[in-house]
């Protein structure tokens, strides 16, 4: 199992305001890649700049607030 990667308040914030708005699976999915591309890959905009994420064929993935 990958090592768990932890997302800021503000990412959740975005989730359920696109879900409270009638917002899809596939939109909250496009919101969830952006926010993991950036704080993973981007390391919080410090480097791979211009890098396009996408979630595809996701079986599984596990949240938890803490």
């Amino acid at each position: 199992m990958a090592d768990p990667q932890y997302l800021s308040g503000e990412v959740a914030h975005e989730l359920f305001a696109a879900k409270d708005a009638g917002g899809g699976e596939q939109q909250q999915t496009v919101l969830l890649a952006r926010a993991l591309g950036h704080a993973y890959f981007r390391d919080g905009g410090l480097r791979a700049h211009g890098l396009g994420i996408a979630f595809t064929e996701v079986e599984f993935a596990e949240f938890s607030l803490g």
